[in-house]
Parts: structure tokens; C-alpha cells; sequence
């Protein structure tokens, strides 16, 4: 079984497949060719007419999906990329209605970016539990709970339900974001909660390009955990 699992995890024809599911669920839903008026901020302003929104959204769904794949065989290059694809999805994420997304993802984009120079330090081969993090772990449930809803609450000036769904997810987000930094395996297993809330909050903001990127991703993440389990326990039993 694990065979299978470590087969599917380094195959670029699941790559391929993510990213044409993302294509498929935009384009059968209309929402790959919707331009940038169909958002509240620009409807009635006229050069939004000539921005391909929704084929914008593709893309940074897209490179969302090869930093995912990436980093879960345990290749920096993921973490790369998704630094600079934090900056383009916070964007789109603003313009969509979360108002959070001007002051959470700046944080994101701080935190993906510590996890190039955390896995420079790890080095290639070394993966860690959350186990060997105890008190870490207590803070960040801590941390990332207040400076989540503080955040969200500077933005929205209101207990909205987009609030209180914007602060958890940005919440969940953190969690596994940090321990990325530390090339924990259990990261998996919280990415796969907080892609579950990300589809719900992709069917509530409409956008279908996310839609079909966060079924792709709680699959992934089911595959990640044990090749990252693995690659841990293979490399204590050699030293």
C-alpha cells in the first residue's frame, strides 16, 4: 500500500490531473471566462472588463497545486513557489470580499517565506513529529488563534459570518504553515481539516477554480502524511 502511496506522490500525471480538475470545474461552471467585474469592488468600472479574472484565478489555483505536490516529495522548490504565489492569492482572495486577506496574508507570505531557510536547515532528507515540538505546539494553538481573529476583526469591524469563517481558515492555515517550517509530518493531517473549510469557503465566495483545488488537495494530503511518515522513520532507523 505504501508503494502505491509513494507511487501517486511523485507522479506528474497527478500533477497534470489537479490542474486539469481546477481547468474543468472553472470552465464547466462559466467561471474560467468571467472577467474582473463580476467582483463587488469593480462591476461598474469599465477597463475590469479587459481583465481575465477568472483564468487569473486558474493560474494561482494552478501554482497552488505545484507548491502542494512539491512540497509534499519534500522539494524546496515548493515552498519557493508558494511564496510567490501568496501574494497573488491574497489578492484574488481580497477582491473576492475578505477584507482579512490585506492584513493575513502579509503574515502568510512571512511565514512561507521562513520555511525556504527551515528546510535549508533541515536539510533534504530530515523529516520531524510533533511530538518533538510539545511546548511549540501549545503556543502556536495560542498564537494563531489570537492573532487570527484579532487580525480579521481589524479588517471587518464586524462579527460576520465571513469574520468568523475568514478567522478560523486563516487560523488552520497557520498551524500547519509553521510547522512547515520545521518539516513536521502531522502538518498533513491539519491540512486536510483546513482544506475542508477551504471548499466550503470557496462554494460560498463562488470561486469554482478553488472549488475543484480543494477536493484535489484533501486527497493529496491523505497521501503526503504517510510518505512523510515514512521518509521520517527511514531516516531515524539510519541514524
Amino acid at each position: 500500500m505504501l508503494i502505491l502511496v509513494q507511487k501517486l506522490n511523485r507522479s506528474w500525471l497527478v500533477d497534470i490531473l489537479g490542474i486539469l480538475i481546477v481547468i474543468f470545474v472553472a470552465c464547466s461552471s462559466g467561471y474560467l471566462f468571467n472577467n474582473l467585474t463580476v467582483t463587488a469592488f469593480f462591476s461598474h468600472v469599465h477597463w475590469a472588463t479587459y481583465v481575465p479574472f477568472g483564468m487569473i484565478s486558474v493560474l494561482s489555483s494552478s501554482l497552488s497545486i505545484l507548491s502542494t505536490r512539491l512540497t509534499s516529495r519534500l522539494n524546496k522548490l515548493g515552498n519557493v513557489i508558494g511564496t510567490g504565489n501568496t501574494l497573488l492569492s491574497g489578492t484574488i482572495d481580497f477582491i473576492l470580499g475578505n477584507r482579512g486577506a490585506i492584513l493575513t496574508y502579509p503574515v502568510s507570505f512571512l511565514i512561507n517565506a521562513a520555511a525556504v531557510g527551515g528546510w535549508k536547515h533541515y536539510g533534504k532528507q530530515r523529516v520531524n513529529r510533533l511530538f518533538d515540538f510539545k511546548k511549540l505546539f501549545v503556543l502556536l494553538i495560542i498564537g494563531t488563534i489570537g492573532l487570527s481573529f484579532g487580525l480579521n476583526y481589524l479588517a471587518f469591524q464586524t462579527l460576520s459570518p465571513l469574520f468568523w469563517l475568514s478567522s478560523t481558515v486563516f487560523a488552520l492555515s497557520l498551524i500547519p504553515n509553521i510547522m512547515n517550517i520545521f518539516k513536521i509530518e502531522d502538518q498533513w493531517l491539519f491540512w486536510i481539516v483546513y482544506n475542508i473549510i477551504q471548499l466550503a469557503k470557496a462554494l460560498t465566495q463562488g470561486n469554482f477554480a478553488n472549488v475543484g483545488k480543494y477536493v484535489y488537495y484533501i486527497a493529496n494530503s491523505s497521501v503526503a502524511y504517510p510518505v512523510w511518515r515514512a521518509k521520517r522513520k527511514y531516516h531515524e532507523q539510519k541514524h
